[in-house]
């Protein structure tokens, strides 16, 4: 069996009658969703984890504002693609949206076993990646934070540097290390200890 892309939502009135008995078009699989900053490499990290080229990457910032949910056949989960936060030129109006659109989807969904905070390896917590860190935690779901880009942090030293600040940062906010996983989608970097824990674990969602 493979991997396979299920389909795409684009408003929160479409989450009516698609989580029936904490099915999603008859697959009663836990999901986990992915969250971070549009441009963070989410499609990226979801197509290695699938091994298969379903996300479709944008250099767009911002441009994807749907929900999309991918069979990961390997781990026997569904990955839930959540739109991407934290871009500049998207409105308040369409900020609130987002916040909307991602609370009833949390709220609708029976099955979701924990959250992936996907921040960008090189950067932060920014202040929007703590804003979404205290949305989660208010709701009380299990949350993994995933680095990304790991590559490009060229040395040893740079990245043991950056590895020290992003750890105390989230330290600050109630965050233990080892909840913490730093991969890179391009080199595969991590990506094999990410996607083992994920498929072992057996988390409840809020």
């Amino acid at each position: 069996m493979k991997s396979e892309f299920l389909l795409t939502l684009g408003d929160a009135s479409q989450f009516e009658g698609i989580f029936k008995n904490g099915f999603l078009k008859g697959r009663g699989e836990s999901r986990l969703a992915m969250v971070g900053r549009s441009n963070v490499g989410k499609s990226s990290l979801i197509n290695a984890l699938l091994g298969a080229r379903l996300a479709r990457t944008s250099n767009q910032p911002g441009k994807t504002r749907a929900i999309h949910f991918y069979w990961w056949a390997q781990a026997k989960k569904i990955l839930t693609d959540l739109p991407g936060y934290g871009y500049a030129k998207v409105s308040w109006d369409e900020r609130n949206r987002w916040e909307k659109f991602i609370q009833v989807y949390f709220e609708s969904d029976p099955q979701l076993e924990q959250v992936l905070l996907l921040l960008d390896a090189r950067h932060g917590p920014l202040p929007s990646d703590i804003e979404a860190i205290k949305f989660l935690s208010l709701r009380g779901i299990p949350v993994t934070f995933v680095f990304t880009k790991f590559d490009t942090l060229k040395t040893q030293s740079e990245r043991a540097r950056r590895k020290k600040e992003a750890t105390q940062a989230l330290a600050d906010l109630g965050v233990s290390e080892e909840s913490t996983y730093w991969v890179s989608s391009q080199s595969g970097v991590g990506i094999k200890e990410l996607s083992k824990w994920l498929k072992d674990a057996h988390l409840t969602g809020g």
